[in-house]
């Protein structure tokens, strides 16, 4: 894939406001995710990544996604494929998949802009150059082709995480307490929750590609 392909793909999650972490943060899970799934499928998103972009633009706030809600915009792309709707179509909404999928496991990510949030997301971009991806199973690769209890299992680990961030981070004001350094307890779930989200963008889009990956082709 190019570098201007992936550029293109990464700004379709830039242009979709989240209220979470910052676009340059999304745009780099977004790469690494892309780098995890199956090189036919890498192709198809590169081939449609302008047209995701443009429609991807005009989009409203999203909201912070409940498992339910990624549920459904799974099941959007695997009716609209079987439908025989526009490659170009499905490739927005898969951008659209990927960026719920990295809300949902943003560990600061319960509900609206919060202090918690801005602090988070603020502490991300300072240390952007130092955010890595643990490869993780790719869970989606083989057997049941249903995503939702790997859905549900996400959304418990971030909450999980939260209640740990809520002792560095009062949520009214975004104090913050404690120790904030690279051996630090935020650190760590910021390297986890980045983690996360790169995984679970790969492992839904593996899903699909697995499901109805093999109708896209035709549907230009």
């Amino acid at each position: 894939m190019t570098s201007q392909t992936i550029s293109l793909l990464a700004a379709t999650l830039i242009s979709l406001p989240s209220f979470a972490w910052s676009p340059k943060v999304h745009s780099e899970q977004t790469r690494l995710a892309k780098g995890l799934i199956p090189r036919a499928m890498a192709d198809f998103l590169d081939q449609h990544a302008r047209a995701a972009n443009e429609a991807a633009a005009i989009n409203n706030n999203t909201p912070v996604p409940t498992p339910e809600d990624v549920e459904k915009q799974f099941d959007k792309i695997i009716n609209i494929s079987q439908n025989g709707r526009p490659a170009r179509e499905i490739a927005v909404e898969l951008a659209k998949l990927a960026n719920m999928a990295q809300l949902l496991t943003d560990p600061s990510a319960t509900r609206g802009l919060t202090s918690m949030r801005r602090v988070f997301s603020g502490y991300a971009d300072e240390n952007f150059d130092r955010l890595v991806a643990v490869r993780e199973p790719l869970t989606a690769a083989t057997g049941d082709l249903d995503p939702g209890p790997a859905i549900q299992t996400w959304s418990q680990t971030k909450y999980e995480r939260y209640r740990t961030l809520l002792n560095y981070v009062n949520p009214d004001n975004g104090a913050k307490s404690g120790t904030w350094d690279l051996l630090s307890v935020p650190f760590a779930q910021m390297q986890l929750g980045f983690s996360a989200g790169v995984n679970a963008t790969a492992n839904l889009w593996i899903y699909a590609w697995r499901s109805v990956g093999g109708l896209w082709a035709d549907q230009e």
